[in-house]
């Protein structure tokens, strides 16, 4: 299976060719796992381009080890198709990803890879590729993976809040800059900073008083619930929500939210609804303060599949 049918000019041709030895076993390793060689050879084809986009003339033969242990993986468990998560990725997003990919490519590849799933399940996956391709190049492994755990939360994936803000607090200010998607020369401490005491303010973002955004809906119509849902208290990024027999936890913050069912439940607290600036006129049946922010209240109503996130004071 050796060279698998790439041009033998092209740059991960050349290094193919050049590193027999190691690519060989992996190529038919792959070819046995499926059981077919000739979508594992066409799959190897498919990243050339993406191989081109990041060579300088020769491949660095770390890339093209990564690359190919990527994509034979993939192809081997029969997921190397358009649609895919870890196969967009790899086409589209660790060529945009440049600096990093080129600083450590046998750790930035797969770890790009690996985060595909999660990007796709909880962010927006378009601004995630924007932001990694503004970060400049590290070689430092930890801050490759606080860089793409920090770019997740940044591009939506509020279940990495904590753990962003401590690792973002950490990174060289350029590169926190580049995968918080601020401008050169924003203070990254003070955003930090503020952003940790208000989880709704962001710079650039309007923060009005009023409906916020909208979380949840009908399952029959892409959301997580079939009965409407009752918030019944707060929780740490938060709150929890009572409905289709279960309890829910609601992760919310100016960046993105998250719907994630419980094993458990929580201690119900009922108080008397707050008057709301909101344009609706609805009976609400539940509201708590969003992760024990009193400014912004998480809202459920009778007739309303959908929570309203309320921002009742600057």
């Amino acid at each position: 299976m050796s060279g698998a049918g790439l041009d033998p000019g092209s740059a991960f041709g050349r290094w193919l060719a050049a590193d027999r030895a190691h690519a060989d076993p992996v190529l038919r390793a792959a070819a046995a796992r499926r059981g077919d060689a000739a979508p594992v050879a066409a799959a190897v084809r498919d990243v050339v381009p993406v191989a081109e986009r990041l060579s300088d003339g020769d491949l660095d033969p770390r890339l093209g080890r990564a690359l190919l242990a990527a994509v034979t993986d993939l192809a081997g468990r029969d997921r190397w198709r358009a649609g895919v998560a870890e196969h967009d990725t790899l086409v589209d997003v660790v060529p945009r990803a440049a600096a990093l990919v080129r600083a450590r490519p046998d750790v930035v590849v797969p770890l790009l890879v690996a985060s595909a799933g999660a990007v796709r399940r909880g962010a927006d996956a378009a601004r995630w590729a924007d932001l990694l391709a503004a970060a400049p190049a590290t070689a430092d492994v930890d801050d490759l993976r606080a860089a793409v755990l920090v770019a997740t939360w940044r591009a939506g994936g509020v279940r990495y809040r904590a753990a962003a803000l401590r690792r973002a607090a950490a990174l060289p200010a350029p590169l926190a800059a580049a995968v918080l998607g601020l401008p050169a020369g924003q203070d990254v401490a003070a955003v930090l900073d503020r952003n940790a005491a208000d989880p709704w303010w962001w710079p650039g973002v309007p923060s009005p008083v009023g409906v916020v955004r909208r979380v949840g809906g009908f399952r029959g119509f892409g959301g997580p619930w079939l009965a409407v849902p009752r918030v019944s208290s707060t929780a740490s990024s938060g709150c929890h929500v009572r409905t289709d027999g279960v309890c829910w936890a609601v992760l919310l913050d100016v960046h993105g939210s998250a719907v994630v069912r419980l094993d458990t439940t929580d201690d119900e607290v009922r108080a008397s609804a707050p008057t709301l600036p909101v344009p609706w006129d609805d009976e609400v049946t539940g509201w708590a303060a969003a992760g024990g922010d009193e400014r912004v209240l998480v809202v459920s109503r009778r007739h309303s599949y959908s929570l309203d996130v309320v921002r009742v004071a600057a």
